[in-house]
């Protein structure tokens, strides 16, 4: 079994998300460059285990297993995280009743999105430990899956963390909407002072992003959340749940997709990165900015090559010089046929060794000149 849809949709995914990376790079918007980092990773390891685990489920990568089963757990998170930061952000410099925001202030919001945006999800993958079961698991198809006991611990450990950070964003998009909508004539001004290259168009972009992540990670993950609680198990003790904590279970494509609320729970969350960065290319990858960025890679790329597309340099005209003869009439000769006769005596005149600039000879003269053209 492969998806292949999952595995194309994915690549593409990588390459989306990079083109507007060195914008966001020069704006400086720390929660956009954090959803960025996540949708890379989350897209790239898609990719990679869906070719390496294509229509079968061994262990050939062990030690890649333990690191992107980690991840998966993380990466709800981190999107939820970032969502939070961009509409915390926008909720911030829109309800701010001061022109200029201070370097105080935008260095404590920096250090909260880094907390919650990098932080707080490497603190939840350490925190899965307490309830792993067991090493991993490999799915046929998808490759490397994260195993999480369900009981109550998993709950607050790991489950509830995305739906969590995904209701708050929510909450900070309607308070920067409703902002947005009451202080419009002074926004603008708002925008410049916040020294994040935001402008109307740009800020409302930022907020259809989150509220993408939010419209469909929220559900994706409270649904997770539910079928989790619906499953619970007593949690009997730590050395009972981490007995043969090294085993790796593996499972057929028919094991785990005969149930529809596990093929929810394991295929969704496979696609949710690559459709979010579809989302997040069609908002910014199209943008003016984005194309007149492309255009000027474009133009230094065409500037590089040795031929063909690059345009070559202008150059000053040179003269260059052009030979040709001219029969000329003398005006004070008059012009007759030659008449030359076997006994015909030599001209005195004439010289073998004179210069080529006349030659006489019965009358005729016969000029030889130099003339330059210019082309």
């Amino acid at each position: 079994m492969h998806d292949t849809g999952n595995v194309i949709f994915s690549g593409i995914g990588v390459v989306l998300v990079l083109l507007p990376l060195p914008l966001h790079w020069r704006a400086r918007n720390s929660g956009t460059l954090l959803l960025i980092t996540w949708l890379l990773i989350g897209n790239l390891v898609t990719f990679i285990d869906g070719i390496v685990w294509w229509d079968n489920y061994n262990n050939p990568a062990p030690v890649w297993c333990d690191i992107v089963s980690k991840i998966f757990v993380g990466l709800p998170v981190g999107i939820s995280a970032s969502s939070l930061c961009i509409t915390r952000r926008l909720a911030m410099i829109a309800s701010s009743t001061a022109v200029t925001i201070s370097q105080r202030r935008m260095r404590i919001a920096l250090a909260i999105d880094l907390f919650l945006g990098i932080a707080l999800p490497l603190i939840i993958m350490a925190l899965h430990y307490v309830v792993q079961a067991h090493r991993f698991d490999i799915l046929e198809g998808y490759g490397c899956s994260p195993v999480t006991w369900p009981g109550v611990p998993g709950v607050f450990a790991v489950q509830i963390w995305a739906p969590l950070l995904s209701v708050i964003a929510s909450v900070y998009g309607v308070i920067a909407i409703k902002f947005f909508l009451s202080r419009r004539l002074q926004f603008e001004s708002v925008l410049r002072s916040s020294r994040n290259g935001l402008d109307s168009r740009h800020y409302l972009r930022l907020v259809a992003i989150a509220s993408v992540d939010i419209l469909v990670g929220l559900p994706l993950t409270t649904f997770t959340l539910v079928d989790y609680i619906t499953r619970s198990k007593p949690y009997v003790s730590w050395h009972w749940l981490h007995l043969g904590w090294s085993r790796v279970d593996h499972y057929a494509a028919s094991a785990y997709l005969s149930s529809p609320s596990q093929t929810v729970v394991i295929v969704l969350p496979r696609w949710f990165p690559p459709l979010l960065a579809l989302h997040f290319f069609i908002f910014f990858g199209v943008s003016v900015d984005a194309i007149t960025e492309y255009i000027r890679w474009f133009g230094w790329a065409k500037s590089r090559l040795p031929f063909g597309l690059s345009k070559p340099a202008d150059r000053l005209p040179f003269a260059a010089p052009k030979l040709g003869s001219t029969v000329a009439q003398p005006s004070s000769v008059t012009w007759r046929e030659p008449s030359i006769t076997a006994n015909a005596d030599p001209d005195p005149s004439y010289n073998e060794t004179s210069g080529p600039d006349h030659v006489r000879s019965g009358g005729v003269i016969v000029s030889v000149s130099v003339e330059r053209q210019v082309v």
